[in-house]
């Protein structure tokens, strides 16, 4: 009966989205406030029936419906009751519905708190966010229904995909659907901008919080992404440019370049249109990412099953596509560059352009390295597969090519070509950065690489990476020095800046931890009871294999005591596990390490009727461990920028864009 209840709620949302979307385009066209005000008020209805419906699914879960098919495949009775709740978004009709939601609740959100400045423009904001939100609760009463019933009851259920009964995984979806979800505010105020013909400063302070914590949370979630593929799949990696690892790098990708290009357009008044099609196309992606996961069309432990709703959503991705084109070129000529004598040069928007062309030039290649392999078998019939080295050959350079950027950019002004304290802070920076590379260099054991390639790409990259950061502190430091120590002071009117400043100290962090992957050492070992392993300075010995039971889980564990120069340092312990539900032995890593390497073990093989004997596959990873420092740190500045209050001046246009409705 719940689920009836749950369908009928999404039916209604559904009716609710149409409606919503026709009396806002109407609204727009027709300049009539209480229709846009009935659109609004629709919306917020939708966003408390949505929650309501998810609640029954939650509810679902906990109290064992089986005759819902979602619980029946995605639950049972031996789940843990955290992983009863996080099923919600582990596999298809769940994680639509949960998607589906959050556009709902930040749609509602966007349309109840935006700037006055803003007005005239709302109700083509709400009619682009209802439309896609009908399309979505269509999918979910038709092709991903979570309420759709089965033959029968059971008493059991098939149980969750054990490959995602993780912490990380139960968080990275969540994030990576935030993220997602608000870049679509940003992409409807981009139609809003076109079809009212005018860009004000409201829309640049909307549009430019809502992308910055889209950026947030897909730093995030990608990063908790490679955190569950590094500890869960046992290959001791964490990105293996997999289609899907790509479907949400892209979204990040154009989110950074539309956060610089908003910058430009703050203090020059240009590249407008173009902040509008990255707006876009950053939103057009993350659909284009879930394409790709929910139709079947790769192979990849990330992806879902082949489903009908993968040709609704290329059919969706055409449409949307289609529209913004003839949107744009009918209306793009209204959009115009402010009224200044600024123009380009030698300086600060320029060095912020090249940025912007080698994030879109990333993304080309990794757009192209991804749809390539899908394309090629649509039109010749034949799958034509791009790895991994497709990519690493580009992303070396793209990436040195981005620290130099980042240095040159922050130290450059707007509409000048000098750089103030330019000469000092070059000097400094070119100096200091020998003794880092060289401090670098000794604590990461650099010197012990065999390949001549990989050791000069080091060490070069360590120099960048020194001399980038800085160039950045050094620019930080002549920033400060006016204010006299009154670092509080400094902060209230540089907030935005000390954000961007500690995200790329991140940025440059990550770029040194990815280094590592150049140095990586494994070896193979079968060990019996008390024989040891040495690598790299550190004596594994085996303890035997132990069984556990863990929550719903039987663990075959295999403890390794880790000695180093005669002391016992610690134990680490790499394990098979085995679910109830699935016949197939897991792999739980083990990892134990310092902050410059990790000591990465799988339990490759053994044999359950002797526990006394063990293969072991053991890895150094060196530097992975700043690669998650770096992440936390670009997320605090992201969240410190955030918190900037916009300063913006009311747009001198504004009159223009009053409104004057019936």
């Amino acid at each position: 009966m719940f689920a009836d209840y749950g369908f009928f709620l999404l039916l209604l949302c559904f009716i609710l989205s149409i409606y919503g979307s026709i009396a806002a385009v109407v609204a727009a066209f027709g300049r009539h406030r209480r229709l846009w005000r009935s659109s609004r008020i629709t919306l917020s209805i939708t966003c408390g029936l949505a929650l309501i419906a998810s609640c029954i699914l939650w509810h679902a879960l906990f109290t064992h419906d089986y005759a819902i098919a979602y619980v029946f495949k995605n639950s049972s009775n031996d789940l843990p009751y955290f992983y009863r709740f996080t099923a919600f978004w582990c596999a298809l009709e769940g994680s639509h519905l949960f998607w589906t939601l959050l556009l709902t609740i930040f749609s509602t959100v966007s349309l109840w708190s935006y700037h006055r400045d803003n007005e005239h423009i709302m109700p083509f904001v709400s009619a682009s966010l209802q439309i896609v939100l009908a399309w979505m609760y269509y999918l979910a009463i038709t092709y991903s229904d979570p309420f759709e019933k089965m033959g029968q009851a059971f008493t059991n259920g098939q149980g969750m995909n054990a490959l995602l009964q993780n912490f990380y995984m139960t968080i990275h979806p969540p994030m990576l659907f935030v993220g997602y979800t608000a870049l679509a505010i940003p992409a409807a105020y981009g139609i809003g901008a076109l079809g009212h013909g005018d860009i004000t400063q409201g829309w640049l302070k909307t549009v430019r919080r809502w992308t910055l914590l889209a950026w947030i949370f897909l730093t995030a979630a990608i990063t908790l992404g490679g955190r569950w593929a590094y500890v869960e799949l046992g290959w001791a990696g964490y990105w293996a440019w997999d289609p899907v690892e790509n479907a949400s790098l892209m979204p990040w990708l154009l989110a950074t370049a539309l956060l610089h290009c908003l910058l430009v357009q703050d203090r020059l008044g240009h590249l407008k249109r173009f902040s509008i099609i990255l707006a876009f196309f950053a939103f057009f992606m993350s659909f284009l990412g879930t394409f790709i996961t929910r139709s079947g069309v790769i192979s990849s432990v990330h992806s879902f099953a082949q489903s009908p709703i993968g040709p609704n959503y290329l059919f969706f991705l055409g449409a949307l596509l289609l529209g913004f084109c003839i949107l744009f070129g009918v209306r793009s000529h209204s959009i115009l560059p402010a009224e200044t004598d600024k123009v380009w040069g030698y300086s600060k928007e320029s060095a912020l352009l090249m940025t912007q062309l080698l994030l879109l030039t990333s993304l080309a290649i990794v757009f192209v390295g991804t749809m390539f392999p899908i394309v090629s078998e649509a039109v010749i019939k034949q799958r034509i597969s791009i790895q991994a080295p497709y990519f690493n050959t580009f992303a070396p350079y793209l990436g040195a090519g981005l620290v130099v950027a980042i240095a040159i950019g922050n130290l450059m002004r707007f509409q000048t070509p000098k750089i103030p304290n330019g000469r000092q802070i070059m000097t400094v920076a070119v100096a200091v950065a020998v003794p880092a590379t060289v401090l670098l260099v000794w604590l990461g054991n650099v010197m012990q690489t065999t390949r001549l390639y990989a050791l000069v790409a080091q060490i070069v990259g360590m120099y960048l990476i020194s001399w980038s950061a800085c160039c950045l502190t050094g620019d930080l430091y002549y920033r400060i020095k006016p204010f006299q120590g009154s670092l509080i002071l400094f902060l209230r009117r540089n907030l935005a800046y000390t954000g961007a400043y500690i995200a790329h100290i991140g940025f440059l962090m990550a770029i040194f931890g990815f280094l590592g992957n150049y140095r990586t050492i494994e070896i193979k070992k079968t060990l019996n009871l008390t024989e040891s392993a040495s690598l790299y300075g550190y004596d594994l010995k085996f303890d035997g294999i132990k069984v556990l039971q863990e929550h719903n889980a039987k663990i075959y564990a295999a403890p390794l005591q880790v000695t180093k120069n005669g002391q016992v340092i610690g134990t680490v312990r790499p394990a098979r596990s085995l679910y109830p539900t699935k016949p197939e032995l897991l792999h739980e890593v083990g990892v134990f390490g310092s902050l410059w390497h990790d000591i990465y073990i799988v339990l490759a093989d053994f044999d359950m009727k002797d526990m006394n004997r063990a293969t072991f596959q053991i890895h150094i990873n060196p530097t992975v461990r700043f690669v998650w420092i770096a992440v936390i740190i670009m997320c605090i500045g992201g969240i410190i920028a955030f918190g900037d209050r916009y300063r913006g001046e009311r747009s001198r246009d504004m009159i223009a864009g009053e409104w004057n409705l019936k």
